[in-house]
């Protein structure tokens, strides 16, 4: 099962614990399938349809139905289209087409959950970092927008053919939302692997960072040594005072060690500043005498 599958799983049975949070996340999932609703299927005044070709949607509807109205909805196939139908209340259908915002956080939190369970999905946390929900209006998409703000989540709003898709791609952002609905183990499979890939990437960091130092290193002492060698064959190091000699003859004993450690070599011991101003002097002279020379360096 794919990780927006456990999501689901996992919001599918989770359940607000009052009445109007149940209202809230059925009034959620029945907008997000009126655009399922067969052309040949009209309104009455015997059932509220909601038209879902998912068995966890229709489950989790006829759960929400009984706690949210005391009724007893049930699954049928109207028109080769599977639905949950619930006995028609005036109270019940006011209570579905609200358009009022929720004053109750536990409400806010309910209808997000809705929303999600019908049409959201989330990348697996081991890859890109990416949770959406896809709207057929706009309006809708911008209003739950508005919504994720209160809880400091600033999503964004896309075109996608004919839809409006509102996408978070922050990691930690799509935490904070799959704790607001309720997917608390999700969350913690999802922070797990976000902790795993963070440490990989600074681990892979740190070493090519320590890799590239090593090739500068392992380039600058190559240079160095070429220096000193031309020097030492010129019968010109020695000539050069005692403190370069003895850097040059530590450098050519160890060509593949720092300058920091180098300098602990020396007697007495000189720092890393004192070692690099040495050898590069020492590269200077070089320089200048293969120019002297009529040589290129």
């Amino acid at each position: 099962m794919s990780f927006a599958g456990e999501v689901r799983k996992e919001l599918s049975q989770c359940m607000g614990k009052a009445s109007h949070c149940a209202v809230a996340e059925l009034r959620a999932i029945y907008e997000g399938c009126k655009k399922n609703v067969p052309a040949a299927v009209s309104a009455n005044d015997e059932f509220i349809f909601i038209f879902s070709e998912s068995l966890t949607i229709r489950t989790k509807c006829i759960t929400l139905a009984k706690k949210a109205f005391r009724q007893n909805a049930s699954e049928k196939n109207v028109n080769g289209a599977n639905c949950v139908q619930i006995p028609y209340e005036k109270q019940i259908a006011d209570a579905l087409e609200n358009r009022e915002e929720y004053k109750k956080q536990c409400c806010k939190k309910a209808y997000l959950r809705g929303w999600f369970l019908i049409a959201g999905t989330v990348s697996d946390p081991e890859g890109q970092y990416d949770l959406e929900i896809v709207f057929t209006e706009k309006e809708k998409a911008e209003n739950i927008a508005v919504l994720l703000k209160e809880y400091d989540i600033d999503p964004g709003i896309s075109r996608r053919k004919d839809n409006y898709v509102l996408y978070i791609k922050e990691g930690q952002k799509v935490v904070d939302f799959l704790g607001l609905v309720g997917a608390h183990a999700s969350l913690m499979k999802f922070e797990n692997a976000r902790i795993v890939k963070e440490v990989r990437g600074r681990i892979n960091r740190r070493v090519n960072c320590e890799t590239a130092n090593i090739n500068k290193t392992v380039s600058a002492s190559a240079k160095q040594i070429k220096d000193i060698e031309y020097l030492k064959e010129e019968q010109i190091l020695k000539t050069l005072p005692e403190g370069l000699q003895k850097i040059a003859e530590v450098r050519l004993e160890n060509p593949d060690v720092s300058l920091a450690e180098l300098g602990e070599m020396l007697d007495p011991p000189v720092g890393k500043s004192g070692v690099n101003h040495r050898l590069r002097k020492l590269c200077e002279i070089a320089a200048r005498k293969r120019e002297e020379g009529g040589k290129k360096c």
